[in-house]
């Protein structure tokens, strides 16, 4: 029965992952309301891997990947010496309005934030560190891969 189950989910997602393919192939027509792409440069929907960086209240730069899947983004990053780690997720609103984030920060606990840019591809926010500082957060096209900030 569970063997049964494990099936299905497996087929289940090989098979929206094949229909989202062939839908981002299409430009999104096939799902009103919600963009795969579009004239901004930016998408709703994303099976990917991103570039993400913080800029703590400090100075300090953080740096790592976001995974995102459907409208789920997903976040790990560290300093150069690995002594802080940050992660979280949110979820992307499919008008794009600012998301609550939530960011996890070695020794700092939970942080409140938000998204005030959230596409599948590139966005930007920040959040209140405990010390009362901002910092901010870039993922995606927003980095500059030739400056790498």
């Amino acid at each position: 029965m569970a063997n049964e189950v494990s099936m299905r989910r497996r087929a289940l997602s090989g098979c929206a992952g094949i229909l989202l393919s062939f839908l981002s192939g299409c430009g999104g027509e096939g799902l009103p309301g919600i963009q795969v792409g579009s004239g901004e440069g930016g998408s709703t929907f994303g099976l990917d891997s991103l570039p993400f960086q913080i800029q703590r209240a400090d100075g300090s730069v953080l740096t790592g990947h976001a995974s995102v899947r459907l409208l789920r983004v997903s976040f790990f990053t560290r300093d150069a010496k690995g002594y802080v780690v940050c992660s979280g997720s949110f979820t992307l609103d499919l008008k794009h309005a600012p998301a609550p984030v939530s960011v996890d920060c070695t020794g700092a606990g939970i942080l409140p934030g938000t998204v005030t840019t959230a596409w599948a591809d590139h966005g930007e926010g920040s959040f209140t560190e405990r010390s009362g500082g901002t910092a901010t957060f870039r993922y995606g096209a927003s980095l500059s891969p030739a400056t790498g900030s």
